[in-house]
Order: structure tokens, then sequence, then C-alpha cells
């Protein structure tokens, strides 16, 4: 096969590739209907598939809050705790999928803490008791978090079907779940969570 004609059977393979990918568009309300922030939401099962490598992420500390509260990142994620407040703090976990403790620090910690393993990781600080975050950490490719309008749109979601999960922090039956098949088109989902916002959001 001569260059040109391998150049073009690659291009065709990508675009095809790409046009049987599915995009996904998810509204998430509270209990009385208004959008809700920060609400997780994940696909689950499906095709096997290729993970893109985890990308970093960052929980600050100001003003004696964790920022953000709410986190949804791959396995293998490594995230840094840089504390830029001007008294020092401690962060711990005790959750199953991730327990660890950053002893007190100011400034920036030693080095980031990886999840290597996926669930719920509750945050807190052993000095502050109003601190609180949740990290959900997912083995999936297709996740993220609500905006302020209580939108997500999920892209290029390899075709077949999955488990929709949606997650919010403090939500005493666990996440809802509800199957979803994704094609070439475009699908919609309104998801209802039985919560209230988190005071101060973010």
């Amino acid at each position: 096969m001569s260059r040109r004609r391998a150049v073009v059977a690659l291009l065709g393979v990508v675009l095809c590739g790409s046009a049987f990918a599915g995009d996904l568009r998810v509204s998430v309300v509270d209990a009385a209907g208004h959008p809700l922030k920060d609400a997780v939401i994940y696909l689950q099962g499906g095709a096997p598939m290729a993970a893109p490598a985890p990308a970093p992420a960052v929980i600050d500390q100001v003003h004696k809050q964790f920022v953000p509260q709410v986190s949804v990142i791959q396995v293998g994620s490594a995230v840094s705790f840089p504390n830029n407040d001007q008294i020092r703090h401690s962060v711990y976990s005790f959750s199953e999928a991730k327990p660890f403790t950053l002893k007190l620090y100011a400034g920036k910690p030693p080095g980031p803490v990886v999840f290597d393993k996926p669930g719920v990781v509750v945050l807190g600080c052993n000095i502050h008791d109003q601190m609180a975050a949740w990290v959900v950490v997912v083995d999936t490719p297709y996740f993220g978090k609500t905006d302020a309008n209580g939108d997500l749109s999920v892209q290029g979601v390899k075709p077949g079907t999955y488990e929709l999960v949606a997650w919010y922090p403090m939500m005493e039956q666990g996440p809802t779940l509800q199957p979803v098949t994704l094609q070439s088109a475009e699908v919609q989902r309104r998801i209802q969570l039985p919560v209230t916002p988190l005071a101060g959001g973010g």
C-alpha cells in the first residue's frame, strides 16, 4: 500500500470511529426542583475501553474550606492539597477507598496523594471540624460534575449500554443508577436527586 493510501485509510478509521461516538447531556435538579451544582455523573459498564492517563487534580484550602468541596477523578489520579490559608491544616481520610493523613502544614505539602481505588473518599481537617470535602474516584473515562445550571455534557462516548450513576454528598439511599444506551446521536437525561445543596457550594 502506498503511503498516501495508508494515510487515507488511517484517516477513514479515525473519522469512522468519531462518527459513531455518542454524547450524553444530563440535567440534575435537587429535591425542590432547582438546578443542582456539583452533582457527580459517570458511566460504568459498557464495552471495554482504553482510558486516557489520569489527570492531576488540586484541592485547595481557603478560608477554612476545601475548594472544591466535590471532586471527581479517575483511578490513579494524583491530587495536590495546597494550603492557601494563613493557618496550618491537617488533611485526613478514613475512607476505605483511600485512608491517609497529611500532618499539620502550611503552604505546600511534601507531595500529592495518589487515589488508586474507586470509591467515595471523605476529607476532613483534624483542626477545623467544619471543613469537609468529597472525592469520587471512578474507573471510567466518562465522568464529570454539573455546572451552576445543573448541566453536564459527556462527549465522545463509545457506543453501548451503560449504567448512568448520579451522586451527591449525603445521599441517604446512595447513588441513583439508570441504564442508558448511546449510539451516534445525543442522549438527554433529567435526574432529580433527593438532596439539598451543600452550604456554600463549590
